[in-house]
């Protein structure tokens, strides 16, 4: 089945750390259960109802704050081996609310980096990179269909003024935190998706459109330390995600 199938697909990987996000209905014993599939005997959940975020490691988790209110689905910030990880799931419905949600996170983060610490904030920011503007501006039906979405969703404002928002990503990388993935995928649009994968469609075929809104920021002091980054979109990924997972790999000591 798809967990058995995703298990696998992690512990092919052999991370070192994993962010989670969407558990839906997972208690921090079933969190555990999948980390040891793929050999972490650490982990930690955001809360167990709702659409959480998690953590798993191979070295101890400290947990430094737990934060919901405020929050869309909130996040989690755990230390594991001399790093702090802001594990995030921003608002999908407003951009003004993850711009919110955007400065509380790095009212944390700032502190952090201006004492020299070694931060990642990762995962689902339901949010654009100015980086990606040129693909963007492209893909033709992008602004009509979010037009229709917002129009026809009483809850739902993802433009801003009628026009792409880069604001919220900006705002991370304005702050000193940057794309790991950036300068190593491909300056072609399909292969920089990280939403949809193939489960909306057969289950195996990456999509050619779409949008990369998964993320993993670093501070500059783990930003020169990064020797690959990828977005992987072939094989079991299609199956068992309606995302692609973003993978770092960074040369530690």
């Amino acid at each position: 089945n798809e967990q058995t199938a995703g298990k696998a697909f992690v512990k092919s990987q052999t991370p070192d750390v994993v962010g989670l996000q969407e558990l839906t209905d997972i208690k921090p014993a079933k969190l555990q259960e999948l980390a040891t599939a793929w050999e972490h005997p650490h982990s930690s959940l955001l809360k167990t109802s709702g659409f959480s975020v998690g953590l798993t490691s191979r070295w101890p988790v400290e947990v430094v704050e737990k934060r919901v209110s405020e929050m869309h689905h909130g996040y989690l910030h755990a230390k594991t081996n001399g790093v702090h990880y802001f594990v995030v799931h921003l608002s999908p419905f407003k951009w003004e609310v993850r711009s919110r949600e955007s400065n509380i996170i790095l009212k944390q983060v700032a502190g952090l980096l201006d004492a020299g610490n070694k931060v990642i904030v990762l995962g689902d920011f339901n949010a654009f990179t100015p980086d990606d503007r040129q693909w963007l501006l492209a893909n033709k039906d992008l602004i009509p269909r979010m037009k229709e979405s917002d129009q026809k969703h009483g809850h739902v404002e993802n433009l801003k003024e009628g026009e792409i928002d880069y604001s919220v990503m900006k705002i991370f990388l304005d702050s000193g935190l940057s794309d790991t993935t950036e300068r190593f995928i491909s300056k072609s649009l399909k292969h920089r998706l990280t939403l949809p994968t193939g489960v909306w469609k057969d289950k195996e075929t990456p999509p050619e459109k779409g949008q990369r809104i998964d993320f993993i920021l670093a501070s500059t002091n783990l930003f020169q330390r990064v020797k690959n980054s990828r977005i992987i979109r072939e094989g079991a990924v299609n199956r068992i995600s309606d995302h692609y997972p973003v993978i770092t790999d960074f040369e530690l000591n």
